[in-house]
């Protein structure tokens, strides 16, 4: 089985810290216990992440976008080779337009 790096850029690493930040407000141990298992699943992907459907935003852009899927939340991200490059991570409800990380490489 073919194991891929995973590639974490500082500005979603910041996305999850809001959200922690968020959900620590009604609850610490919660947001705690959500970062773990965030990114739990972000370091899961460094098996099989064409398992995860495309996203609706790579119809705004020319390279594959895929998405994983965490309780309300999208883990946005684009394979390269042998890497697993980070986009975002959105809550369910935000709205899907287009997004250009990979422009910042």
């Amino acid at each position: 089985m073919q194991h891929f790096e995973i590639n974490v850029p500082n500005e979603v690493f910041e996305e999850i810290e809001a959200f922690v930040d968020h959900i620590a407000k009604d609850s610490v141990e919660q947001a705690i216990k959500w970062q773990i298992e965030i990114e739990e699943k972000i370091y899961s992907l460094d098996k099989s992440p064409t398992r995860c459907p495309y996203a609706d935003e790579m119809a705004f852009h020319d390279y594959e976008i895929r998405n994983l899927i965490f309780g309300n939340y999208r883990i946005l991200f684009h394979i390269k080779e042998n890497t697993v490059q980070l986009l975002h991570v959105k809550h369910g409800k935000m709205q899907r337009i287009s997004i250009d990380p990979l422009s910042k490489q």
